[in-house]
C-alpha cells in the first residue's frame, strides 16, 4: 500500500512554477550525527514579502520533494518554504486500534519533540521535528546568507515560533496541529488530517480537545468528502474536537462558484486518490491554498 501511495503522490503533485529555484539539504549536512540515508529537506527562498516561513510536514513514507507543487506555489505568494525530512515511517491512523487512550498523544509528542514516551515510535530529540528544523535553519543562516533565514531563529538558535506557519498532509497535518497546541505559531494549515481517531474507543484522540497556545482562528483545514484512507466522518469528528467547527456541523464544501468561507473546508474534486487530492493538481486548489496560508 505504501508504495502505491508514493506513486500516486508523485503523479498528483509533480512540479510547477518553474521560475522558482528549490534546493535540497541533507540532514547530515546540518549535523553529522544524522544518518546519510535520511531523505533531503526541500527548501525554497520565497519573495519573503510576508516575513513568514511555511514548514510543510509530509504524510507517512513520503519524501519532502513529493510536495513540490504546493510548496512552489507558496513561495510565489511570498513565503519562505521548507518541506521537512523527518521520521515518518509509522502511520497515525492504524494506532486507533490500540486500547491505550494516550497512544496518539505520546506518538505526536515523541515525533515532534523527541520525548521518549511512545511505544509506537522511537524518535530521539535529535530526530524530532523541532530539532531537525532548528538544525536546518541554523545551516541555512550560515550557508545561504543572501536570504534572511536567521529571522526564524531566536538569538539562542531556537525556533521563532510566531513567524512560522506549520502545515502538513495526512500524518503531517496532525503534527502541524499538535505543534500549534504546544506553541504559539503564526498559523496551522492541515490537509487530509488530523487522523487521530480511536476506533477502539470510538472517539477523537484526547489531545485534539486540549487547550492550545495558537488561537483556533489561526487553524485551517481542508478535507476530501470521499477520503479513501481515513473515513471522512472520523476526520470531521477530529475537526470538531479541535474546535474548528461545532458538533453536528460539517466543513464548508467548496462549490463550483469557488466561494471560500470559514476555517474548515472540504472538497469533492475528482482524482486518483481522494486522500491526496487536497494537495494535488486541480486548478481550483491554488486559490484555496492561498486562502489557507495567508488569506481570510
Amino acid at each position: 500500500m505504501k508504495f502505491l501511495t508514493l506513486i500516486i503522490l508523485t503523479l498528483l503533485l509533480g512540479t510547477s512554477n518553474s521560475s522558482i529555484d528549490p534546493f535540497l539539504v541533507k540532514p547530515f549536512d546540518t549535523d553529522n550525527n544524522y544518518s546519510r540515508r535520511d531523505k533531503a529537506h526541500y527548501v525554497i527562498e520565497g519573495d519573503n514579502e510576508n516575513k513568514t516561513l511555511l514548514v510543510f510536514i509530509g504524510g507517512s513514507y513520503s519524501n519532502p520533494k513529493h510536495y513540490a507543487r504546493i510548496c512552489k506555489h507558496a513561495a510565489t505568494i511570498g513565503l519562505d518554504v521548507i518541506s521537512l525530512s523527518y521520521r515518518n515511517q509509522v502511520a497515525a491512523a492504524p494506532l486507533g486500534k490500540q486500547d491505550d487512550p494516550l497512544v496518539f498523544d505520546h506518538y505526536r509528542q515523541e515525533i515532534c519533540f523527541g520525548n521518549p514516551v511512545s511505544d509506537a515510535v522511537e524518535v530521539d530529540e535529535l530526530n524530532s521535528i523541532k530539532t531537525r528544523l532548528e538544525k536546518l535553519l541554523t545551516y541555512l543562516t550560515q550557508n545561504h546568507t543572501e536570504a534572511n533565514w536567521g529571522q526564524y531563529l531566536t538569538a539562542s538558535n531556537t525556533l521563532q515560533w510566531d513567524k512560522i506557519v506549520f502545515s502538513g498532509h495526512s500524518q503531517g497535518a496532525g503534527h502541524a496541529a499538535y505543534l500549534g497546541k504546544k506553541e504559539k505559531v503564526r498559523r496551522v494549515v492541515m490537509f487530509s488530517g488530523p487522523n487521530d481517531y480511536s476506533t477502539y474507543y470510538n472517539q477523537p484522540a484526547n489531545w485534539l480537545s486540549e487547550d492550545r497556545k495558537t488561537p483556533i482562528k489561526d487553524y485551517y483545514s481542508l478535507l476530501h468528502v470521499n477520503d479513501n484512507i481515513v473515513p471522512f466522518e472520523h476526520q470531521v469528528a477530529n475537526t470538531q474536537a479541535l474546535g474548528l467547527i461545532k458538533e453536528n456541523q460539517l466543513p464548508f464544501l467548496v462549490g463550483d462558484d469557488e466561494v471560500l468561507k470559514g476555517n474548515a473546508l472540504s472538497i469533492d474534486f475528482n482524482g486518483l486518490s481522494a486522500h491526496n487530492v487536497p494537495i494535488g493538481r486541480n486548478p481550483k486548489l491554488p486559490k484555496i491554498w492561498e486562502y489557507m496560508f495567508i488569506g481570510n
